[in-house]
């Protein structure tokens, strides 16, 4: 019985590894958006539209209005606007509607952690309140501005569609997900009848 269950946790383990790898390569891919540094990323460069559009429109088609938090996110970002070649200015993830001169992400609720302001911003220079960012020269920054105003939009692919073989709801995993939380299920099931199949021990005195 022993050897049995030993061959069935060796075949356990090699089809949770290949379950594995089949989902992270899985997670690589997910159109429109391009892998860019450590996230995902889509410009609609044939859409502009106002900051509150923008926001609808990243949210229909599985993100969000993008979101810095560190500055390798950043250099990242810089990169891949300055390669599409984009001169004009993107909608970004934050806002100071709720209160002037306290940028909040709109997509977190938390107040925006990474910043790089264009020279003398934000100024609120006409009751501006909501985030852009634009290439100045070589260099990435951010800026208030009317919200109302037509740009294009950056969208940033959510963290819950990305983490497929996370503990989330089965709405969002695919099959080879669902195999892998099988998979370490049947193996931990097998774990805990091992353990429980020992001797016990008694005391010597």
């Amino acid at each position: 019985m022993l050897n049995f269950i030993q061959i069935c946790l060796i075949f356990l383990s090699f089809f949770g590894i290949f379950a594995s790898k089949i989902c992270a390569e899985n997670n690589e891919n997910y159109p429109p958006f391009e892998k860019v540094g450590n996230k995902h990323y889509f410009i609609n460069g044939d859409l502009k539209i106002n900051w509150f559009e923008s926001s609808e429109y990243c949210r229909s088609i599985g993100g969000n209005l993008a979101n810095i938090a560190s500055l390798d996110e950043y250099l990242a970002l810089e990169k891949y606007i300055l390669a599409r070649g984009i001169g004009s200015p993107l909608w970004f993830d934050g806002n100071d509607l709720a209160n002037e001169g306290r940028y909040m992400s709109h997509s977190t609720g938390q107040p925006i952690v990474f910043t790089k302001w264009y020279p003398n911003n934000p100024d609120n220079s006409g009751d501006e309140d909501c985030l852009e960012v634009c290439i100045h020269g070589k260099t990435l920054l951010m800026n208030d501005n009317k919200c109302a105003r037509l740009y294009y939009a950056i969208c940033q692919l959510r963290e819950p569609i990305m983490h497929c073989c996370g503990k989330y709801s089965l709405v969002h995993q695919d099959e080879n997900c669902i195999l892998k939380n099988l998979v370490e299920s049947l193996m931990q099931a097998a774990d805990a009848f091992k353990s429980h199949s020992q001797p016990l021990l008694c005391p010597t005195s």
